[in-house]
């Protein structure tokens, strides 16, 4: 005689809440990016586009997982009917397609942002590589998650005559692969620290870039964490058990989106951090170095006297003095900025 059922479980509205606030963050984040793209003119890029239709899926995945908590997501196997049970697995699988684009056109977008930034041959062949191995990884994903097992609906139910690939297979690809994009994210959330060591702006600005990049690194250690507990979650009860890998896993693109929308909103927020008083002004933070130490020297009276000798006898224009030690102007340095 079997004994009784295990405790009921609960974590549908966990999920919800979460996933919920972090949509709701990275959906502002990205429609900011598209208004700064459009003023005062439409100037959308190819990673404008890819961060948008990452944005779009991630807010589908949200949309699909509420019907899935409705029909018993989250809660044991045991006090949910078999039917409601098929209903959450057709939603998971559909969800899992999604996730995979998601999380593949996140990392596309920022390496493509990135590939603009410098014009050094191993930093465009570094991106590159980052790219083609995504594409690789994102298409043997699509191939185990339509072919593993024949028929198809064996994904979300019984079925009596399923035939799947050997799980040794599944197991290896999954280890490599994960391990591979959690090494991608942390090269695109640190390559960039290289540019900002060359960066002349103020130590405040500095701490602020590397404070938005960290949302990289952040959603490469969740991607870590959600390897460690891959094993322990398909082996327990998988209506109540894969939740938690669910959050985690959205969690994961949803903070990829927010890095990648925090990079070009850098200007919009330096103009509100600078209302706030919490940086410096423009022209302190955009000077090199190299022309605020000119500045600092202040020329002897005996030389400036001179120098104003020789204009006078056509040596040098009284407006090249005027405008001789005024440095590089913030056009001027932002030129060169993409």
């Amino acid at each position: 005689m079997n004994g009784p059922p295990p405790p009921d479980t609960n974590y549908g509205p966990i999920y919800l809440g979460v996933i919920g606030v972090f949509t709701v963050l990275a959906t502002g984040l990205c429609g900011a990016r598209m208004i700064s793209r459009c003023r005062p003119k439409v100037n959308l890029r190819v990673d404008d586009w890819l961060i948008l239709i990452a944005t779009i899926l991630s807010v589908a995945i949200f949309f699909i997982s509420i019907p899935m908590v409705v029909y018993g997501w989250g809660h044991h196997s045991a006090y949910i009917a078999f039917s409601r049970q098929i209903n959450v697995f057709k939603c998971s699988f559909g969800i899992q397609v999604i996730w995979i684009l998601a999380v593949a056109l996140v990392r596309l977008s920022i390496a493509v942002s990135l590939l603009r930034l410098s014009p050094e041959r191993i930093w465009k062949y570094t991106l590159w590589t980052i790219f083609a191995v995504q594409v690789i990884i994102y298409l043997g994903h699509v191939l185990f998650q339509f072919f593993n097992c024949k028929p198809l609906r064996a994904s979300w139910e019984p079925v009596y005559d399923i035939r799947c690939w050997d799980r040794k297979y599944v197991l290896i690809f999954g280890w490599v692969a994960n391990s591979i994009l959690v090494l991608i994210d942390v090269l695109l959330a640190v390559m960039p620290i290289h540019l900002i060591r060359t960066l002349h702006r103020s130590r405040r600005e500095k701490i602020l870039i590397s404070c938005l990049m960290a949302l990289g690194l952040l959603a490469a250690a969740i991607a870590a964490y959600r390897m460690s507990i891959t094993n322990s979650t398909f082996a327990g009860d998988l209506l109540s058990s894969t939740v938690m890998m669910s959050m985690w896993s959205e969690l994961e693109v949803l903070l990829g989106i927010m890095a990648a929308c925090s990079a070009p909103l850098k200007a919009p927020a330096e103009r509100l951090l600078k209302r706030m008083g919490l940086l410096a002004s423009r022209m302190e933070m955009t000077r090199p170095s190299f022309v605020l130490s000119l500045q600092d020297r202040e020329p002897s009276r005996s030389s400036e006297t001179d120098r104003l000798d020789s204009a006078h006898t056509g040596g040098e224009s009284i407006e090249k003095l005027k405008t001789g030690n005024r440095g590089v102007s913030t056009v001027e340095i932002e030129r060169g900025v993409p």
